[in-house]
């Protein structure tokens, strides 16, 4: 338990960074911590947090350290909950098979976790990523515990931390479902514990859930309405999984590795309990690695897969000894080593890919090998946060944009009246843009992660949280003084030039139907009626989708012929 942790410990700081997605988070925290709330633009409820559980977590970090600015603390936090998760996990699989503390254990399948490098960089990130594997490493230990120790107290208890899932990420509610069944079939509790049991795992999710709708206005944070986190695109998800999987050879210990789980099976068939636990992260594992498929992967290289892996692992970190075992161990710790050593993922050469090997591209964007903290990234936008500074500064209120361009050019425009930040950034790396600009100038997002109109928008997913941009017409609509011209320069945004007849049906759209509902539940003052309003319309403002095109939105939302 200690080697395998200490050993996570090491491999994770020698690859730490964190990613521009870290700093969403870090931005978030720092309005909360200015008294403002969970948002990311002081004038608008949006939800960024795609885990709620690891926002409060580092705001209470935060405020702790005194450090509103949390992107240090973010990758630290998230190597010792990756270290301990897995401690805990080679410390619950050896409770599971040593039940007689007679049994020589053999690492096995925590040496596939070690060998493979996106475990090593997920370890830090700046994501929730170590408090996932700390979360399902917690939930299968108090398991295990259970065949110790059943009591009420200890029941319940095991139930509280598994109901927490969807708070660490919502897609865990998979995974909290089969393990709160599991936790039932090893227990077998009468009605009144049962009652219990169901009641200290859904309070606190069931609470934020209704506080999400009543604040936020929809029922899942805003990250899974851009990345369409409901529709169906099977085919980019095994492509997703192939490419986690191919560049390791990982098929190759995992087949292995089914001889022993088999034999483990085999093994705990007259054990009815331990058989349940030991199916059950399985289980949890292919249903959650199902999702990921389904829903399409992620673009970031083996990020949503490494959960599955992490579970379906679990009741074989460590087998009992055997001539079998042994030689199977040693097959892995050969091909944990090769991989460790020599396989990587393919290098960053500045071509647009649907999936991409995150930290290898931030180390390069940002010329520093252990990109981890704000300021490294800020550098690399240093032009645009003199500007956004110095018309913050000047008392002038402006929509301020910089292009993608090599020319990286800086564009300015007048807001309109009634946007309560001194100014608006149009962020297309929107955690770097968050932190360049004070927590009272506003960040437009540019691909939807943040922007309730944009995070609805009707474009296919090509490159999840990356395919719906925020075009000229609906940034001017939205933000900019009626008054000024749309500007005629491409560089304005990703998607070229804009006419006025585009800004004034985007407008018009913004004011109509369903789109103005919108607008008014996440800007409005925050009222009792306000929160019912918001509450009970949750579910159909969450279902409402928006044709990218101005004059399309017209029509639908205003009726225009």
């Amino acid at each position: 338990m200690a080697a395998a942790a200490l050993l996570v410990a090491v491999l994770g700081y020698l690859t730490r960074w964190i990613c521009d997605d870290a700093l969403i988070y870090t931005r978030a925290v720092e309005q909360i911590l200015a008294g403002n709330g969970p948002v990311y633009n002081i004038g608008e409820r949006a939800e960024t947090s795609t885990s709620a559980l690891w926002q409060w977590l580092l705001a209470l970090a935060g405020f702790v350290f005194r450090q509103p600015d949390t992107s240090m603390i973010s990758w630290v936090l998230g190597l010792v909950f990756t270290a301990a998760g897995v401690g805990l996990a080679v410390d619950a699989t050896s409770r599971l098979h040593n039940w007689r503390n007679t049994t020589v254990l053999l690492p096995c399948g925590v040496l596939v976790l070690l060998g493979l490098r996106p475990v090593w960089e997920y370890a830090t990130s700046g994501l929730e990523t170590g408090l996932n594997t700390f979360w399902m490493a917690a939930s299968w230990w108090l398991l295990v515990r259970l065949r110790e120790r059943s009591s009420t107290k200890a029941t319940l208890f095991t139930a509280f931390t598994i109901g927490l899932g969807p708070l660490v990420r919502p897609d865990q509610a998979l995974v909290a479902a089969v393990f709160l069944a599991a936790l039932w079939l090893a227990v077998r509790p009468g009605w009144h514990l049962t009652l219990g049991a169901a009641g200290a795992a859904g309070t606190l999710p069931v609470a934020y859930e209704i506080f999400r709708m009543g604040f936020y206005g929809i029922i899942v944070p805003m990250p899974a309405l851009a990345k369409n986190a409901g529709e169906s695109m099977w085919t980019r998800g095994f492509a997703y999984v192939a490419d986690f999987a191919g560049p390791y050879l990982l098929w190759l210990p995992l087949a292995v590795l089914m001889v022993v789980f088999a034999r483990l099976l085999h093994c705990l068939k007259s054990r009815r309990t331990d058989l349940t636990l030991a199916l059950a992260p399985v289980a949890a594992g292919a249903l959650h690695l199902a999702y990921v498929v389904k829903v399409g992967g992620d673009y970031m290289h083996a990020r949503m897969a490494l959960p599955a892996l992490f579970l379906v692992l679990l009741p074989i970190l460590v087998v009992p000894r055997s001539r079998t075992a042994g030689a199977i161990a040693v097959v892995v710790m050969v091909w944990a080593s090769l991989c460790a050593g020599l396989w990587r993922y393919p290098a960053v050469d500045g071509s647009v890919r649907g999936i991409d090997d995150e930290r290898a591209y931030y180390v390069a964007w940002t010329g520093s090998s252990h990109p981890t903290d704000s300021a490294t990234y800020v550098r690399k936008l240093q032009g645009l946060k003199d500007v956004v500074t110095a018309e913050a500064g000047s008392g002038h209120r402006s929509l301020i944009y910089h292009g993608l361009g090599p020319a990286n050019d800086i564009i300015t425009t007048s807001i309109r009246t009634g946007i309560t930040e001194r100014g608006m950034v149009v962020g297309v790396y929107l955690g770097t843009a968050g932190m360049l600009a004070p927590i009272d100038v506003g960040i437009a997002d540019f691909w939807g992660l943040a922007n309730p109109i944009g995070s609805r928008f009707e474009f296919p997913t090509a490159k999840p949280g990356h395919s719906k941009p925020l075009g000229n017409a609906w940034l001017l609509a939205d933000y900019a003084d009626p008054a000024t011209p749309p500007h005629p320069s491409g560089n304005f945004a990703v998607s070229g030039t804009v006419t006025s007849e585009q800004v004034i049906a985007a407008r018009h759209a913004l004011s109509c139907g369903d789109l103005a509902e919108i607008q008014r539940s996440v800007r409005e003052p925050l009222t009792f009626k306000r929160f019912w309003d918001n509450l009970t319309g949750a579910w159909h403002r969450t279902r409402v989708t928006i044709p990218p095109d101005p004059f399309e939105a017209e029509r639908k939302f205003c009726g225009r012929p």
